[in-house]
C-alpha cells in the first residue's frame, strides 16, 4: 500500500504558474505564426501565375464592412419583422389611437390579477 503524499501548496502554485505562462507563450506563438505565414506566401510565384490588380481601399471597405453589415441588417429584419407586425396588429384592434400596452386584455377583466397589481 502506498503512503499518501503530502501535498505542497507552494509546489502546486509554481506548477500552475508554469502552465499558465507556457500556455500564453504557445498561444502567442500560434497567433504570430498564423499572421506571419501569409507574408511568406507572397514571395513565391508559380509558373503561369498572373496576379490581378489589388483591391483598393473603397473596394475593401465595400466588400468587408458595408456588405456584411447590409446582409446582417436584412437577416435581422427578416427575423424581427414578423414580431413587429403581429404586435402592431394586436395593439390596433380597437383603432389606431388605442393604448398599445393593453394589447392582450384588460387587467380589470380578471379580478385575481387585479388584486395582485399595485395602482
Amino acid at each position: 500500500m502506498r503512503k499518501p503524499r503530502a501535498s505542497c501548496p507552494k509546489l502546486s502554485f509554481v506548477n500552475i504558474k508554469i502552465r499558465s505562462i507556457s500556455s500564453v507563450v504557445i498561444s502567442g506563438a500560434v497567433i504570430a505564426a498564423t499572421t506571419f505565414v501569409p507574408v511568406l506566401a507572397t514571395t513565391k510565384r508559380d509558373d503561369g501565375d498572373d496576379p490581378g490588380q489589388g483591391l483598393g481601399t473603397q473596394g475593401a471597405i465595400l466588400w468587408f464592412v458595408l456588405l456584411p453589415m447590409a446582409i446582417s441588417g436584412i437577416i435581422a429584419l427578416l427575423v424581427m419583422g414578423p414580431g413587429w407586425v403581429s404586435t402592431a396588429k394586436k395593439s390596433a384592434e380597437n383603432g389606431f389611437l388605442d393604448d398599445p400596452t393593453s394589447a392582450d386584455s384588460s387587467i380589470a377583466d380578471k379580478p385575481e390579477v387585479a388584486a395582485l397589481t399595485y395602482e
